[in-house]
């Protein structure tokens, strides 16, 4: 008897095994998702961007920006602005179609006043679509050295489709804080590296 019930004692034996292990990896797999997902959101995505002045502002700089999942760190520093005055800046771009925002050029200045104004350059670089807030005083040489981080979410991307604008110009012995003094547009630095906290 002993003989013919040691193969059914083996076979219960091979099935609760692989029982025990399915319902291990079913265990597993949950874990494994949450460990790629918490991967995904070390993945840093770096841009860059080179001012160009606007309205013979003689401002210049750079700006870094490096996105991580929805968090968007935004770093400018700009020189030529005007000394200890606040300084308006965005992300610019045009959400419905996302075309390229471009910088205007001298010839965007229709009413030819030697300004161009916020209505003139909008249909280059399109609408604001994030300030980038707490607006930067620019020091006593008129540099501004800028960063902070913001969640974002997908009106804002692709990025790589965008510019960023400052603001805030002297005209006739007035500070004007309207008026474009520089635009660049936003260029891909790498398509995503992994980053350490």
């Amino acid at each position: 008897m002993k003989k013919y019930l040691m193969p059914i004692y083996s076979m219960m034996f091979l099935l609760s095994t692989v029982f025990m292990t399915s319902c291990s990896n079913d265990e597993v797999m949950p874990d494994n998702v949450k460990q790629e997902q918490d991967a995904m959101k070390h993945k840093a995505k770096l841009y860059t961007v080179d001012f160009g002045s606007l309205n013979d502002s003689g401002v210049s700089g750079t700006a870094e920006l490096t996105l991580v999942g929805d968090q968007l760190t935004v770093h400018i520093m700009a020189s030529g602005l005007v000394p200890d005055k606040t300084h308006p800046q965005h992300i610019h771009g045009f959400e419905t179609d996302n075309r390229n925002s471009t910088c205007p050029q001298e010839s965007a200045d229709t009413d030819d006043d030697g300004i161009i104004t916020i209505p003139e350059g909008a249909p280059f670089y399109g609408a604001v679509l994030l300030t980038l807030s707490p607006l930067p005083m620019a020091d006593a040489e008129g540099n501004i050295d800028f960063t902070e981080t913001y969640t974002i979410d997908s009106s804002i991307t692709p990025l790589q489709n965008r510019a960023i604008v400052l603001h805030g110009l002297n005209i006739d012995g007035q500070y004007v804080a309207t008026i474009p003094v520089a635009c660049g547009q936003i260029k891909v630095e790498n398509k995503g590296g992994y980053i350490n906290n």
